[in-house]
């Protein structure tokens, strides 16, 4: 998008022709869609209207929920979705301070920060989405600049950076190569009441800052950011996995179950990726009752059930060391067809060995692979739910 169209869309006459739009024009092609905007407009207009159209579909279908905003295709590809920043904004708002967003972008995140009523300014170097973060946060300030050097003051603020990751040589994975650079970005922090970056969940925990609170956020299945917290209602050194919608949440100030292994139990779980990220695989241990299998796998294993929305629950069916031709023999035998593989510490990709093993007829079963005291095992399981009180008979 350039400068022309960017000024176009925001204005008062292209917001007002984008909100009089019939609904139905998001579920018609580009052919089309353009088509009929041009029977109506003129067809700079009519290319703006289409490109916002088509973004807010994608928006809606990435996100569940229509963000009512102006969009760009870079800046949708990196707004945060907004359960992670209404967390995030439920939290800085508990600190009471004006946020800075030094990475505004289109206005994500601040946007959640507003709706609480925290007085917010952002921060933009790029004039296209700079434009269009102005129309989308009315109650917040927006200005031009870069992060490495605002142009305000920023102490006694709650700050926010999201440093970039991408170029257009493609996605960035040393921290240093982020802009804003990742020491860099720490720096600013410190100088802030409180500070909050967003970190890709995968990153090395040695980049991690000791002075720094770390929560690993997901959503549903898929992990979403880290986002380190720093300065006032920080606490140095905690980790927490969170887990939303339901913002399910478990610490490293919680108790830690011992390092021994056990064998595999009438019962197995598999953590949720927030807690294997976050390190807190013997802290879940301990919530559940249960024990590990092996010093570098994640699955744990106990005698009696035990549920929580951190983990899923197995009951176990049958153990048995790996081989294509021992697997498929005895899924044959017990009439099990496995319709899901699950793996941890084990070479075979889920879908490869679905595919040497083949379509089975038999009950649904999961096949939890792994490698338990260097030996490649595969614990045949069947997936077991906690009953609601409501649904007891």
């Amino acid at each position: 998008m350039d400068l022309e169209r960017a000024r176009y869309i925001a204005s008062g006459r292209g917001r007002a022709a984008l909100a009089a739009l019939p609904p139905d024009l998001s579920s018609l092609g580009p052919v089309q869609l353009s088509a009929r905007l041009r029977g109506a407009f003129p067809p700079f207009e009519a290319a703006a209207l289409a490109e916002q159209i088509s973004l807010a579909a994608k928006a809606r279908e990435r996100f569940g929920e229509d963000l009512g905003l102006l969009l760009t295709p870079d800046g949708l590809e990196m707004m945060t979705h907004p359960a992670v920043a209404r967390r995030r904004a439920g939290r800085l708002a508990a600190l009471g301070s004006p946020v800075v967003d030094l990475t505004c972008g289109l206005g994500g995140d601040l946007l959640q920060c507003t709706a609480l009523g925290l007085p917010a300014i952002g921060l933009e170097r790029d004039p296209v989405t700079a434009t269009l973060a102005a129309a989308n946060l009315p109650r917040a300030h927006v200005i031009r600049g870069i992060a490495e050097s605002p142009p305000i003051q920023i102490a006694g603020s709650s700050l926010f950076i999201d440093p970039s990751r991408r170029s257009a040589a493609g996605r960035r994975f040393d921290p240093a190569a982020f802009s804003p650079p990742w020491d860099v970005a720490l720096r600013l922090l410190d100088q802030a009441r409180t500070g909050a970056m967003k970190a890709p969940p995968g990153i090395d925990h040695r980049h991690l800052p000791p002075h720094g609170e770390v929560e690993f956020l997901q959503l549903g299945r898929s992990m979403r950011e880290a986002t380190v917290w720093v300065g006032e209602g920080a606490t140095p050194g905690l980790r927490r996995a969170v887990l939303l919608p339901a913002d399910v949440t478990l610490d490293s100030s919680a108790p830690e179950a011992p390092a021994t292994c056990v064998p595999v139990g009438s019962f197995v779980y598999d953590p949720e990726s927030c807690v294997t990220r976050a390190g807190l695989v013997r802290h879940l241990a301990a919530r559940l009752g249960a024990h590990m299998l092996d010093p570098q796998v994640a699955y744990l294993t106990s005698g009696v059930p035990a549920f929580d929305p951190l983990c899923a629950t197995f009951e176990v069916l049958d153990v048995l060391s790996f081989s294509i031709a021992r697997l498929k023999s005895r899924l044959r035998e017990r009439a099990w067809a496995p319709d899901e593989v699950r793996r941890r510490a084990f070479p075979v990709e889920p879908a490869e060995l679905q595919r040497l093993i083949g379509r089975l007829p038999g009950e649904p079963v999961t096949l939890l692979c792994t490698t338990l005291d260097a030996r490649r095992t595969v614990i045949v399981a069947r997936r077991r739910k906690q009953i609601a009180q409501g649904d007891r008979q």
